[in-house]
């Protein structure tokens, strides 16, 4: 499978969302810094409008307000940033994919491969789906508000509700209100590509260095066939069982060295995300419980929603690693290994030994990510709540 077909095929929403965001390998550069430039403009200047309104007004319930709001900016940024930095490393990691697609295979092991680029792709829909209802709650909520004003018929003027509460240095709001809301649009637009693509991408490559793991187990599984006893009389046929495991111990180094550059591009960016993502969420959890019922209350629940599964996401790559390293330590172990000459016995005693210190996404270097340390966050996260509503 030639690139152009694999981008059509396993990466069509990342690629679009990705050149938006300006970190699309081989885009134009002077097109990724007008693209660099409108994400960082429309990210600070919202910022400023935001944290204008906490020194503006200054009350507590303010303050927790626009919290959650400037520490999702600050995600974004870090997000943003990340990719640019490492913009080589992701680009050697595309470019391994597609070579890994272009090598001749088995069918068998394109089956494999092209099952967990299906499961890629959808990850990447649902992520998409969650961020495009989340970012349309933000912009439809001010419009709603006026159309059910219109509706109930009031003798009052429309509210003025922004999708992103700030103080924008004017006397009255209601002269520029149109020119905010556009604003406010392009900020939540920006937004909502840098997300999508930066995430889509991490999980997409994640995807595909399991499935390298997969690809690596099955050629260790079948490296001895059921009738390879004779390979004890036939040096031709165990030398055949002997190149054959160590084909097998290629794709698995080859997958390992995959997941390590996939950590090495993300390891400090998933460390300062799973601290941000831990104090937006508290806070959140906290303006909700403050809340009344009201637009702003669904709005919000959407938005603590969007940040649980954007958690979720995050560390579940980190379980989808797990799950395969253990499956090729299974795999290895249950193959025909005792049919077989002494040096190849050799072969699948270091493989078995190499895959007891299997590869794992962490945060840092120090949180090691998978569905108990999202359970974990979780806790922290309730744990923070508690004392800030006791606050």
């Amino acid at each position: 499978m030639n690139r152009a077909t694999l981008e059509e095929r396993f990466l069509k929403i990342t690629k679009i969302f990705a050149k938006l965001g300006g970190i699309w390998p081989n885009q134009n550069k002077f097109v990724k810094v007008i693209l660099w430039a409108m994400v960082d403009i429309s990210m600070v200047s919202s910022m400023i409008t935001q944290t204008a309104r906490i020194i503006h007004i200054g009350t507590l319930d303010v303050v927790i307000e626009q919290s959650s709001l400037i520490g999702a900016a600050i995600l974004m940024i870090i997000k943003h940033g990340n990719y640019i930095l490492n913009a080589t490393k992701l680009e050697s990691l595309l470019n391994d994919m597609c070579e890994d697609w272009a090598t001749d295979r088995l069918k068998e092991e394109f089956e494999i491969m092209t099952t967990y680029a299906n499961r890629g792709s959808f990850l990447a829909k649902f992520y998409f789906v969650n961020a495009g209802v989340c970012a349309l709650l933000f912009i439809q909520m001010p419009w709603s508000a006026r159309l059910f004003h219109v509706i109930k018929q009031q003798n009052t003027s429309p509210p003025m509700i922004y999708s992103i509460p700030g103080y924008y240095f004017v006397e009255d709001d209601r002269e520029y209100y149109y020119y905010i809301q556009l604003h406010l649009a392009l900020c939540i637009y920006v937004v909502l590509v840098v997300f999508i693509s930066c995430d889509t991408l991490y999980m997409i490559l994640v995807q595909h260095g399991c499935g390298l793991l997969t690809v690596a187990g099955y050629r260790f599984k079948n490296a001895v066939k059921k009738n390879s006893f004779i390979a004890k009389y036939s040096e031709t046929k165990a030398k055949e069982i002997h190149e054959s495991v160590w084909y097998s111990i290629q794709a698995h180094q080859r997958a390992i060295t995959f997941l390590k550059k996939i950590e090495s591009a993300h390891v400090k960016y998933l460390f300062l995300t799973m601290g941000i993502i831990v104090v937006c969420v508290s806070i959140t959890m906290v303006q909700i419980a403050m809340m009344e019922v009201c637009f702003d209350f669904y709005k919000f629940i959407g938005f603590l929603l969007v940040q649980l599964l954007h958690l979720c996401f995050l560390t579940m790559q980190g379980q989808f690693i797990i799950n395969s390293s253990d499956e090729i330590y299974d795999t290895i172990y249950e193959a025909l290994w005792y049919n077989t000459h002494p040096k190849t016995q050799a072969l699948y005693a270091l493989a078995l030994r190499r895959s007891l210190t299997p590869p794992r996404l962490t945060a840092g270097g120090l949180i090691e990510l998978n569905m108990e340390s999202f359970s974990e966050v979780l806790k922290l996260c309730a744990s923070y709540y508690t004392v800030l509503k006791a606050a």
